[in-house]
């Protein structure tokens, strides 16, 4: 049997498992690896397995009818996708492309519904899994209907410095291409360069293409807000 990575153990339905549980739900697993823009499923095929992704990142997409593509969710390493998928109407809501080339671990439904009959304790880190997708849908869409791009793009920023908060001087990683970025944002990269420019003349930021520095801690935590949890 191929060794799993310990960044598997990151899952949310994973990481809470004791050691026997780990062991029966890694015999069920199935490794696969993608090249950059590979698609591992379609909307609306079949939904025959769920995803860990180990190494690279899948984006989760979904098309509107003139064939915009809309980022539903950006899947790192560590985080698992298409678990409500297996257990609801049998076919994938969204699109799945490998942004760069991917490691997953997969198990197919069928796998799944018998491991859970061995463990119980399976199911209930399975159905936190779907709470916390949920949870992050729900966030989503309330970012994409109901935020101005500046404030979409303070609470990608605010996401990505963790859980300090921010002072001015503190400087934020940008770790994704702007493309990826406006994706996750709900718009496009014109908007976002815009966007940039326009919080860095109004004093709140100073941006390169590296980093972000905070100039108005107080403006910028105005612009981030709260959102739902």
């Amino acid at each position: 049997m191929i060794q799993p990575p310990q960044i598997l153990f990151e899952a949310p339905f994973l990481s809470e498992l004791g050691p026997d549980e780990r062991r029966l739900m890694v015999g069920g697993a199935q490794p696969r690896s993608l090249e950059r823009d590979q698609m591992l499923f379609r909307a609306g095929d079949p939904a025959e397995a769920f995803y860990v992704v180990t190494s690279g990142r899948m984006k989760l997409v979904r098309h509107t009818s003139q064939g915009k593509e809309m980022m539903l969710h950006l899947v790192e390493p560590g985080q698992s996708f298409a678990e409500a998928a297996i257990l609801g109407d049998g076919t994938y809501p969204a699109t799945s492309i490998a942004v760069e080339p991917c490691e997953l671990w997969g198990w197919k439904r069928s796998a799944l519904l018998s491991m859970f009959e061995r463990s119980p304790e399976l199911a209930l880190g399975f159905a936190l899994s779907i709470s916390m997708w949920t949870r992050r849908l729900a966030t989503q869409l309330e970012l994409l209907t109901q935020r101005r791009v500046e404030e979409r793009l303070a609470i990608y920023l605010k996401g990505r410095a963790g859980a300090r908060a921010l002072t001015a001087g503190d400087e934020i990683p940008l770790q994704e291409a702007r493309h990826l970025i406006a994706a996750q944002l709900g718009t496009g990269p014109e908007v976002l360069s815009r966007t940039f420019r326009r919080l860095e003349e109004q004093g709140v930021i100073t941006a390169d293409g590296q980093r972000v520095k905070i100039l108005d801690a107080a403006g910028f935590a105005a612009l981030a807000g709260p959102i739902l949890a």
